[in-house]
């Protein structure tokens, strides 16, 4: 009998904490030669995103930030429910631990715009938030966050967030993590998705995967809110470390760094 392999995180302390010190620990990745302000990084809880996520998180490790801000799709069982909702609670807890939520971002935001409430419908799930949380207990330190689901992709609703996340940045040294994975693509998405990206243009992107015929990205709504804050934040540097296209039982991965020169 062949043993079992795990094909998602552990829900557990010590598994969880072995994989994700193992990603990390046999993952390649120079530090990046500009200072990192966003990264786009696998949303799904499947290992096989696992190197991406860790090729990431390794460039970002023992970085200065007071504040990460988690930008996540809503879990596909959840409708879209027409705003963009941030984490009640005081903290957030993974198996690892719990860390802090920023109650004085969280507030600044919602004061920000309309559609920003502290509401906790698509949180607590298996992906986003709960899968970037252990990754960044192990390469932060002094860090506290605010946990966002966006119940809405419309373009309103990217530029909305986007522009608030921005200002947000311009107060503190602040992380914003997109979490996104790539669903069904062919060769021209992929390449479209890949000079997007890497030149930073908000309209390819954003009518490259609205029009959904090339790629299908959930998490779009992430991926454009934090490519518009990075340029709100005057961003010039971006380092793709991983873009594949989907398995037949695997989703496709982004792994993306975005800062300023």
């Amino acid at each position: 009998m062949q043993p079992h392999v795990a094909s998602n995180y552990a829900t557990q302390e010590a598994p969880l904490h072995a994989q994700v010190h193992s990603l990390l620990s046999d993952t390649v990745s120079t530090p990046p030669d500009f200072r990192v302000s966003t990264i786009i990084v696998p949303d799904s809880n499947r290992l096989s995103g696992g190197e991406a996520t860790a090729k990431v998180y390794s460039a970002v490790r023992g970085g200065e930030f007071q504040t990460v801000i988690v930008i996540s799709p809503s879990p596909e069982h959840i409708k879209d429910f027409r705003r963009i909702a941030i984490c009640s609670l005081d903290d957030y807890s993974s198996p690892i631990g719990k860390v802090e939520i920023d109650e004085r971002v969280r507030e600044e935001l919602c004061d920000e715009d309309d559609d920003i409430f502290i509401d906790d419908t698509g949180h607590f799930h298996s992906t986003g938030m709960d899968v970037q949380l252990p990754f960044l207990q192990a390469v932060l330190k002094d860090f506290s966050v605010v946990p966002l689901v966006m119940g809405s992709e419309s373009l309103d609703f990217c530029k909305e967030l986007g522009n608030a996340v921005g200002e947000i940045m311009f107060n503190r040294p602040t992380l914003v993590v997109a979490c996104a994975d790539i669903q069904r693509a062919n060769e021209e998405g992929l390449a479209r998705l890949h000079r997007g990206l890497e030149n930073l243009d908000v309209d390819d992107l954003t009518v490259l995967m609205n029009q959904e015929n090339d790629i299908l990205v959930r998490g779009k709504g992430a991926v454009l809110t934090a490519v518009m804050a990075a340029r709100h934040r005057r961003a010039n540097a971006v380092r793709i470390d991983a873009l594949s296209g989907p398995t037949e039982t695997e989703p496709g991965y982004l792994g993306v760094l975005i800062g300023r020169r």
